[in-house]
């Protein structure tokens, strides 16, 4: 198996260039808020043919200070984190173990928006900088399946696929 890497480094500076798309490597679910309209909202993973989603399935990776990356939905201009106690405050209640993960409004300062990209081959884990939690799916065999904070293993629920966006 390939090694792991984490970011910032060369085989990474890719994911900045560009609008991506995220792909569950165990249901193939592509990682969309949980509607159609600009607002605070949980994101899934929804196996469903992009092209019916709308550009809601477009994401940027922008380098963050100290390493990492800041994930931001391209249609709506929020953030990848986990939930906030408030919309407009980058406070939070309680990171934790299955903890949801929501489009914010954005970047606050103070926010918990920073992502650790490890690579293993063609996957890739998303893990909250300082929290050592990822992305992973709460239902995995499910046709939609809601995206929380998961313990760090390699296993197909917690790894995605990061492609470019097709146009």
């Amino acid at each position: 198996m390939a090694s792991e890497s984490l970011c910032p480094t060369a085989d990474l500076e890719d994911l900045a260039v560009g609008e991506k798309m995220i792909v569950s490597a165990h249901s193939g679910g592509v990682l969309i808020p949980d509607s159609f309209i600009n607002k605070r909202q949980h994101l899934q993973a929804l196996r469903e043919d992009h092209r019916e989603l709308k550009d809601c399935h477009r994401f940027r990776f922008a380098p963050a200070d100290g390493g990492g990356f800041r994930i931001e939905h391209v249609s709506h201009e929020r953030y990848v984190e986990p939930l906030r106690k408030s919309e407009n405050a980058a406070v939070y209640e309680n990171i934790r173990y299955q903890g949801p993960i929501l489009l914010e409004t954005g970047p606050l300062v103070g926010a918990r928006d920073t992502w650790e990209i490890r690579r293993r081959g063609e996957y890739h884990q998303i893990a909250l900088r300082e929290e050592g939690l990822v992305i992973g799916l709460t239902h995995p065999d499910h046709k939609d399946s809601w995206v929380t904070l998961l313990e760090p293993w390699w296993s197909l629920d917690r790894l995605w696929l990061i492609l470019d966006a097709p146009d």
